[in-house]
């Protein structure tokens, strides 16, 4: 009996220790299929998307919950569908172009270069100076777009070029006979720097100082020596970065002076028509260009003509291009614009369109034809300079880059994403002078009176203004940005699933953290059992070892048996007597 009460004892123990009757060996392991299932039916009773809870819920029939499931999964690739959409229009026109709900002051804008070219580009009496054996003789014809069956071997270089070029072209002091800037009369000379274009040796006024708009400027680059006690100080300026801060009192490329033609620039040109030697025009004149001040003109392209003997009114309207700087995270050739700091020219320090194109054009001159031009910038110094022999394979490249038809072209020269252009039209006169005629911007008059009129027919009067002091600019900006993207695609995914940012983290939660939970549990659960186990272990209380003695005779062990108030058990029954009862310490 006494044995048989001790099991009913270890038994109510075990059962107090694991009351859900289960044993290690019947525990579900977390990479068993029946897990597996129990989660998926718990994810689907409680999750957030709409329609997912039938297909776990027991009291509808079969069909109910594949109808169901079918709903769910065509509702899935309806919204990928309408997604997918969104997708291709935020990847293909990410840029949206608009115009800025702030305007601008064209104070704050440079005012624009101007670049002003005789139509002659060498004067009759220096080059009948010239041998026509002379090395300097070839480099002209070049410069004329003449001598095409001459039979010239020699190669000029840009030394002497540049030596030939002012020798032979109209000086700056003699084209310029007047000049007013901000209704303030000014030195031709201190504002006109001369510069080198496709149309030979120009006057250009309040262009980029060339230490700032060329990458490794060298003092041969400049046609004429820097004044050094010149008023006005040269400052960088770049359409991206703008003027500085801190600015001298005078300064160039400076700013407009106000509107109308009295504040903006006013010149009187000499165009000396019995000089004329060799012209790519069949007028006598000027090609004028109003460009950018950090880009080198391109005048016998785009610029315009005034012919001698008419006045002229130039109004500039400025045009402004600026960019977000968020459209950088899109690729280049999404956005189609560069940042200055990725630009990747070689000769110009400033990125634009067509300082890029007119790199583009060098390269390929001297890749077709082993030569470039006098005019284009010189990426190789020690590149010859195109002469007359070469007059077929220049104007072959330069015909094949300006036709959009051909490969030989410059397409991977974008727009900059910041740009400053003008705008111009163009309103001419004849010029009359006498006593009933009378200049509004108080013009030397002994420039106009001669006995007859053929000073007049020399002389050209040239305006040019802005009509308001403030314009409105146009932004780059995206068109769909990541949270336009997201916001749409959420809504899309709500509308049809119930999809949020919760269903997310639910389903993390269901993949991650409830099995590593689970596993740490179960885990932990077993290493308890394990230290309880242990504790449960038998442990025998250790008896003192007793020697046998020789017995005492009957007389005093039944002597002393009826003395004591109790006698003590035998021998043999202690002998027969059960084991000690085993002693659990954890649970006393």
């Amino acid at each position: 009996m006494h044995i048989h009460g001790e099991t009913k004892r270890r038994t109510r123990q075990k059962e107090q220790l694991n009351p859900s009757g289960d044993s290690s060996d019947e525990e579900l392991t977390l990479c068993s299929r029946e897990s597996i299932k129990k989660s998926a039916k718990y994810y689907l009773q409680n999750s957030t998307l709409h329609g997912l809870k039938y297909l776990a819920e027991e009291r509808i029939t079969i069909p109910e919950r594949v109808f169901f499931g079918i709903s769910f999964f065509l509702v899935v690739i309806l919204s990928g569908f309408f997604i997918s959409n969104i997708y291709i229009k935020w990847s293909a026109s990410p840029i949206i172009i608009s115009t800025s709900a702030k305007q601008l002051l064209t104070s704050n804008m440079p005012f624009p270069a101007v670049t002003i070219c005789n139509l002659n580009q060498a004067l009759r009496s220096r080059v009948q100076r010239i041998s026509r054996s002379s090395s300097n003789y070839s480099l002209l014809m070049s410069l004329c777009s003449q001598g095409d069956e001459q039979t010239i071997t020699y190669v000029g270089t840009w030394k002497y070029f540049k030596a030939l070029l002012v020798d032979v072209a109209q000086p700056c002091e003699d084209m310029l006979l007047y000049c007013s800037f901000g209704s303030r009369k000014e030195i031709c000379s201190m504002i006109f720097k001369s510069i080198l274009t496709d149309d030979g040796l120009c006057c250009t006024f309040n262009a980029l100082d060339p230490s700032f708009l060329f990458r490794n400027y060298t003092d041969d680059v400049r046609l004429e020596p820097a004044l050094e006690h010149s008023l006005y100080e040269a400052i960088d300026w770049t359409p991206e970065r703008g003027y500085a801060h801190k600015l001298p009192e005078y300064y160039y490329p400076r700013t407009s002076g106000g509107t109308g033609s009295r504040m903006g620039l006013t010149v009187v040109l000499n165009a000396s028509t019995a000089e004329y030697y060799c012209t790519k025009s069949m007028s006598n004149g000027f090609k004028v260009l109003v460009h950018n001040p950090a880009e080198l003109p391109k005048v016998s392209n785009y610029g315009f003509i005034v012919t001698s003997g008419r006045e002229a009114r130039i109004p500039i309207e400025p045009v402004y291009e600026d960019a977000t700087p968020s459209i950088r995270s899109i690729k280049k050739s999404v956005r189609r614009c560069l940042f200055s700091d990725e630009n990747d020219l070689t000769y110009y320090r400033t990125y634009s369109r067509k300082n890029c194109e007119l790199e583009c054009e060098a390269k390929l001159l001297l890749r077709d034809c082993s030569c470039v031009l006098y005019y284009l910038p010189r990426i190789d110094p020690a590149a010859r300079v195109c002469g007359p022999n070469d007059n077929n394979c220049t104007n072959r490249v330069q015909t094949e880059i300006e036709s959009s038809k051909t490969e030989l072209s410059c397409e991977n020269c974008w727009p900059g994403c910041f740009e400053l252009t003008y705008r111009t039209t163009l309103s001419t006169s004849m010029i009359v002078s006498g006593p009933s005629y009378q200049s509004g911007e108080d013009l030397p008059e002994d420039l106009f009176n001669a006995i007859n009129g053929s000073v007049n027919n020399e002389l050209s009067i040239l305006h040019f203004y802005y009509v308001s002091n403030s314009f409105r600019s146009t932004t780059k900006s995206e068109m769909f940005g990541f949270t336009e993207f997201l916001s749409n695609t959420g809504g899309l995914l709500g509308l049809f699933m119930g999809f949020s940012i919760f269903s997310v983290i639910e389903i993390f939660y269901y993949v991650t953290v409830r099995p590593y939970c689970a596993s740490r549990a179960l885990q932990q659960r077993r290493q308890r059992r394990e230290a309880e186990l242990k504790w449960l272990t038998p442990v025998r209380q250790r008896r003192r070892l007793i020697l046998p003695r020789r017995p005492p005779p009957y007389s005093q062990l039944q002597g002393k048996s009826l003395a004591g108030p109790k006698s003590k058990r035998s021998l043999w029954q202690a002998l027969r007597s059960p084991r000690d009862p085993l002693v659990y310490p954890y649970l006393d």
